[in-house]
């Protein structure tokens, strides 16, 4: 009899384990189904609950059915895919080569000379160096005003003709004009009586408790309006004086005499 040992490799080695084939997802005609039966059995109950509107409801129709029950998974989304994942497998890769590799290959280049000829042949990176300077004095327009500031002072130079004609033809009986630096005078003389007046009406209480204190109030918001008033006044570039009073202030005079 021929020796038989009952010891062997496969037993040692475990089997590999069988996955259990994947049920493919749902199709959309399958979901559609599944839409339309709902719907079917809405319509039925909606049809029954009309019928027993008035003697009320089919008997029978009390008793807990038994299909109806929360299912698992049931109120998880369903997912829909254009490609079924259980049909679609990775390509099989190349077999590995029996043949040893061989050693020793080459190319017979000099790879020292190639190196070489392509740095020389190469263009240098200028990212990071400094751009050159331009150099304005050699453009053909240096110097020279640009047209558009040329047409603004030819229209600023016309208007400023034009002003003065105005002021030329613009004669009135019994007044003359006021010179420049009267007007100028005037006009810091008033900045610095507002300057006075501001400093005294910010220096007031914000407590206005008393008629005194709302009076006092009131007279240098008055004089703070006029003084502007006459601030813009005298910032006209003609101003024409008359040479006689008003018949008004002529009337005070003579009444206070």
């Amino acid at each position: 009899m021929a020796w038989e040992s009952k010891e062997s490799v496969y037993k040692i080695i475990k089997p590999p384990v069988e996955s259990k084939p994947r049920t493919p997802p749902p199709t959309v005609a399958m979901i559609k189904e599944r839409k339309v039966a709902k719907l079917i059995l809405r319509l039925k109950q909606a049809m029954k609950e009309k019928m027993a509107a008035t003697f009320g409801k089919l008997p029978g129709s009390f008793k807990p059915s038994t299909s109806k029950f929360l299912k698992k998974h049931s109120k998880e989304p369903i997912m829909v895919y254009k490609v079924d994942r259980c049909s679609v497998k990775d390509k099989p890769k190349p077999p590995i080569p029996l043949e040893p590799p061989k050693h020793g290959l080459s190319s017979g280049c000099n790879w020292i000379t190639v190196n070489a000829v392509k740095a020389i042949r190469s263009k240098a990176n200028t990212t990071g160096c400094p751009k050159k300077k331009r150099r304005y004095v050699t453009k053909k327009n240096y110097g020279k005003i640009p047209e558009y500031l040329e047409k603004r002072m030819e229209t600023e130079a016309q208007i400023k003709r034009e002003s003065i004609v105005e002021t030329a033809n613009c004669k009135h009986d019994d007044t003359h004009r006021l010179e420049e630096s009267e007007r100028i005078e005037m006009m810091n003389n008033l900045k610095l009586k507002w300057a006075a007046t501001n400093a005294q009406y910010q220096a007031l209480s914000f407590c206005l408790d008393t008629i005194s204190k709302i009076k006092r109030k009131e007279r240098y918001e008055r004089n703070l309006a006029n003084l502007e008033k006459d601030v813009t006044l005298l910032s006209r570039k003609v101003i024409l004086v008359s040479n006689s009073a008003p018949e008004k202030v002529k009337k005070e005079s003579a009444g206070g005499h």
